[in-house]
Order: structure tokens, then C-alpha cells, then sequence
């Protein structure tokens, strides 16, 4: 049998099993989604201080971490 079937009918696998994923995962949240017979007063809660220096933080790390893995690949 041809390698270039093999992997061709492994890619077709792969895809078929993340959009099985993605529908499933779609199907789930719509399930468990709030009813709009919810009676609970639920009060807003406001942004922490945090989140602006965890952002700045994240981007900051995932930029070194992206250009670390590009000098890794040249």
C-alpha cells in the first residue's frame, strides 16, 4: 500500500475527529445553558483591579515564547 494513503486517510481521520469534537463540545454548552426561568438575583460583579496586568503579562509571555520558537525553528 502506497505511505501517501496511509497518512492521506489519517489526516481525513484526524479532521473527522476534531469537528466530531467541535459539535459535541457546541451541543453540550447549548444543553447546559442557563433557562430563562431563572429567578435567582444574581448581582454583577466588578472588574478586579488584576486583569489589566494579567493581560499585559499573558501577551508578554506569549510573545517571548513565540519568538523564542521561532529562532529555535531558523
Amino acid at each position: 500500500m502506497d505511505c501517501r494513503i496511509i497518512i492521506s486517510n489519517t489526516m481525513k481521520n484526524k479532521t473527522k475527529i476534531g469537528y466530531a469534537l467541535v459539535i459535541a463540545l457546541v451541543q453540550v454548552q447549548s444543553i447546559t445553558a442557563q433557562t430563562p426561568g431563572f429567578t435567582d438575583d444574581v448581582q454583577d460583579v466588578p472588574i478586579d483591579n488584576w486583569i489589566l496586568p494579567m493581560l499585559l503579562v499573558g501577551a508578554g509571555s506569549v510573545f517571548f515564547y513565540l519568538k523564542k520558537k521561532q529562532t529555535i525553528i531558523k
